[in-house]
């Protein structure tokens, strides 16, 4: 039987959190601890993942398991859900998702195309951006923001923003194929309500998401809306 490495172990003694008011209604989310189990695997996902890492294997494993309970629910028929050349998931013709494992946690996301036409969804550790890389991930002026935020709180919010562009990055790519960088959106954070605005290029409007701080996990959420208008 694989073994869970240190990182997984200690995830799965925590409680999973919840995500589902990341999205708006209509988005079905499910989280869960990545689990050291390739059971149930399509062969033709097992095939794709075969000569991977056990970590890489343990994750896309358990993300596919949460997507094939929220397609199930959705009606969607059984299915090897694959990735293209980009490593992004195919979902079925008229669904839209997004899934993310981090820190021993996996979160999926899945939604009917139609209203909605894209998801990002990203879980990061809390303290997982240090300070020497926040000029990788942040524009100066996000940069400035987060040093006069409370000492306390700056890891946190660092990985928020980490986190969120990661999101968007998910939702967008889908519908452009743009290869965004983290300079390349413009956030802005309500730390308080736990919502985000993002300025992504070549969309006409701000995109708003949502995070949450949960214990050792930072989750994001974005999801887009047909009147997303790319310019």
């Amino acid at each position: 039987m694989p073994v869970l490495n240190a990182e997984l172990q200690a995830a799965a003694t925590k409680a999973a959190p919840d995500p589902r008011p990341l999205f708006p209604r209509g988005v079905s989310v499910l989280s869960g601890p990545v689990q050291a189990t390739l059971d149930g695997l399509h062969p033709e996902e097992h095939a794709c993942i075969a000569r991977a890492v056990p970590k890489r294997q343990h994750e896309f494993a358990t993300g596919r398991r949460l997507a094939h309970q929220l397609l199930a629910r959705l009606g969607a028929p059984d299915f090897a859900l694959l990735a293209d050349a980009d490593r992004a998931p195919i979902w079925p013709e008229g669904l839209v998702g997004s899934i993310s494992h981090s820190h021993g946690l996996c979160v999926v996301a899945v939604s009917p195309r139609g209203a909605l036409v894209g998801l990002g969804v990203d879980v990061e550790e809390a303290d997982g951006v240090r300070p020497e890389l926040w000029r990788r991930v942040l524009r100066p002026d996000e940069e400035q923001w987060l040093r006069a935020q409370p000492a306390a709180q700056q890891l946190d919010l660092a990985a928020v923003f980490f986190s969120a562009k990661e999101a968007v990055y998910k939702a967008q790519f889908p519908l452009t194929r743009a290869r965004l960088g983290f300079h390349d959106v413009g956030l802005e954070l309500d730390a308080a309500r736990g919502i985000f605005r993002a300025r992504v290029p070549g969309f006409a409007r701000v995109l708003p998401g949502s995070f949450s701080l949960d214990g050792p996990w930072v989750l994001s959420g974005l999801a887009l809306a047909a009147g997303d208008v790319r310019e």
